[in-house]
């Protein structure tokens, strides 16, 4: 028993055990970032209107528009037979040139189609379990003909006399490629709707000025909705294995300083709890949207006031698909008063501009409000920020994403060489006193007191400090997980093409390489820590953990497993530089005695 004894409670065990502790808590640790990026699997809403979309009809969603403004049952019915009266078709297209592109319907002077046409952002894959969803708001398919998740075209809706109005809107002036007014008439209600549409040439945006004419000899109430939606596969939006989901979409409302962030499972909870809606705000709202991972949707207002922003799911009369969800954004505006035709105030001019394209910080940050917010940097923004900029100011000067993340990696790297420095050497000195903690641990084996204190006094003597070894680790992990962050966040990696088999650094590894290749290097990097304590523990070090982190590296994005294996490689090329300088300058110091 104390041969026993001495082995579990050695000095080289002691090393060997905080290693081990700190390896499982550096684990367990991963994990929980990861379980708080994991969202919960989708709730769909009981009792949804369910049809199964025809084939034949891939733009159903861009063709036809749904009001957003709550109607009261006697208006809906009205509002819905006389959308469906108008058949749809397109009447004007704006581009602006290699950026985007937008497709006009005649019912209700709606967006009907949005896409960008930067190659990045094109479709590369059929198979929507290995792709995000391009930004393009029409219906499209993947594998098997299966319905994927998309954007649904952003919508507005507008109610005279507390009544939804619906119109068949004709192009009346066109200005190049990318402005277009369109014009409803209608006698019957005696009214005049102009929208203008002015496709930003040089950004992700669309620029919509409202007008509304009173023609009769009487005040009209109108009242202005906006709406923004997607259709949700549910499947899509289940995380898998130790990989979030791309697909999942959330709606977005920022008020005052406080963003809202709700995902399809979250609103799905509230209402099959009977909530017809979910976190309405008031007062306060700056701007709303849509948002996965790597594109968003946004309205920002520029001369009207946001009543609410409210969260719900499906819509009244309107059809989803099984095993689909609607995702919609809601946004009331500040109803106004128009004065009888002829007299002042007859007519009202409302504006608007619409964000629709990736989520690029500096892109985002421009925007009045700012809706960098959508970014999900998690607790370390103040960090991610900094290096996003890094990274693409590295991409200016080499146009290439994988080679940003090296130089990202390297420079943080060179950031943290003085703690890791300090590290190792802790780690050298621990080995160093080794044999003399051997020795005390033989002598006052049967009066543990007494070897707490001559432990204590050796590491004075020497000047080991027992923690030194951990505390440098624990003062990277805010680095290294906001590094993670960064490129797990960063739409310049998606579809972003490194050389050879890696053509998206925001999917995994295809061939499963670079995880392989990262847990052998993990091995070697544990092979060259000093270790002569229990065999059982080193073999749990060396074998168990790779084998782990190369289980959970082949579901990452092959971004992050990139960051993760050049960091490995700058650490073993460093860990073996420090402790062949350490042997060199023992017997110098040696042979100074002599």
């Amino acid at each position: 028993m104390t041969l026993l004894r001495r082995r579990m409670n050695g000095p080289d065990n002691n090393l060997d055990q905080k290693n081990l502790v700190m390896a499982i808590a550096l684990s367990v640790l991963v994990l929980m970032v990861w379980q708080s990026m994991m969202p919960p699997p989708v709730k769909t809403m009981p009792n949804q209107p369910v049809a199964e979309e025809k084939k034949t009809q891939p733009t159903a969603p861009a063709t036809k528009p749904q009001s957003t403004a709550p109607a009261s049952p006697s208006d809906a019915p009205a509002a819905q037979i006389e959308q469906a009266l108008i058949e749809h078709k397109a009447i004007a297209q704006l581009s602006a040139g290699a950026i985007q592109q937008i497709e006009l319907s005649n019912l209700d002077g709606q967006i009907s189609r949005w896409t960008l046409l930067e190659e990045q952002y094109g479709v590369r894959s059929a198979d929507p379990e290995q792709k995000p969803s391009p930004f393009a708001f029409a219906r499209r398919r993947g594998a098997d003909d299966e319905l994927t998740s998309h954007f649904l075209p952003p919508t507005m809706s507008l109610k005279f006399d507390g009544r939804d109005i619906v119109g068949d809107f004709k192009v009346v002036k066109t200005e190049g490629d990318g402005i277009a007014a369109l014009e409803w008439t209608d006698t019957q209600r005696q009214l005049k709707v102009i929208k203008r549409y002015t496709l930003d040439q040089s950004s992700y945006t669309v620029q919509v000025e409202v007008e509304l004419i009173n023609l009769a000899n009487r005040e009209r109430t109108y009242e202005m909705n906006a709406s923004f939606g997607a259709l949700q596969n549910n499947k899509e939006a289940e995380p898998s294995m130790f990989m979030p989901p791309l697909n999942l979409f959330n709606s977005l409302c920022m008020r005052n300083e406080d963003f809202e962030r709700l995902p399809v499972s979250d609103i799905a909870e509230h209402i099959n709890d009977g909530e017809p809606q979910l976190n309405r705000f008031g007062d306060g709202v700056r701007w709303a949207g849509m948002d996965n991972r790597y594109f968003m949707t946004a309205l920002l207002i520029e001369n009207a006031e946001i009543k609410s922003c409210a969260a719900s799911l499906g819509e009244k009369g309107v059809s989803t698909p099984p095993g689909f969800s609607r995702l919609f954004t809601r946004i009331e505006l500040q109803p106004g008063a128009l004065a009888a035709a002829g007299q002042a105030g007859s007519s009202v001019v409302r504006k608007f501009k619409f964000y629709g394209g990736p989520k690029t910080l500096s892109e985002l940050n421009v925007q009045d409000p700012p809706l960098g917010e959508a970014i999900d940097f998690g607790f370390f923004s103040v960090i991610c920020v900094p290096m996003l900029w890094l990274m693409r100011l590295s991409f200016e000067y080499i146009p290439n994403w994988g080679i940003a993340i090296i130089i990202l990696t390297i420079f943080v790297k060179l950031l943290t060489l003085p703690l890791t420095i300090k590290q190792y050497k802790s780690m050298a000195a621990m080995k160093k006193i080794q044999p003399l903690m051997k020795a005390l641990q033989a002598k006052y084996s049967e009066d543990k007191v007494r070897m707490q204190q001559e432990m204590m006094k050796l590491y004075k003597e020497h000047q080991v400090n027992p923690l030194a070894g951990c505390l440098p680790m624990v003062m990277m992990m805010p680095i290294y997980f906001a590094l993670y962050r960064t490129i797990y966040s960063a739409v310049e990696l998606y579809q972003a093409n490194f050389g050879g088999w890696l053509t998206d650094l925001s999917q995994q590894d295809p061939y499963y390489i670079t995880p392989v290749l990262l847990g052998l290097l993990m091995i070697i990097q544990f092979r060259l820590n000093p270790s002569a304590g229990d065999q059982t523990q080193t073999k749990i070090l060396m074998w168990v953990m790779p084998i782990m982190f190369t289980a959970m590296m082949l579901f990452l994005p092959s971004g992050l497993v990139l960051y993760i294996l050049v960091n490995t490689v700058l650490g073993i090329a460093q860990q073996w530089y420090s402790y062949r300088k350490q042997d060199a300058i023992v017997p110098q110091k040696a042979r100074a005695k002599r």
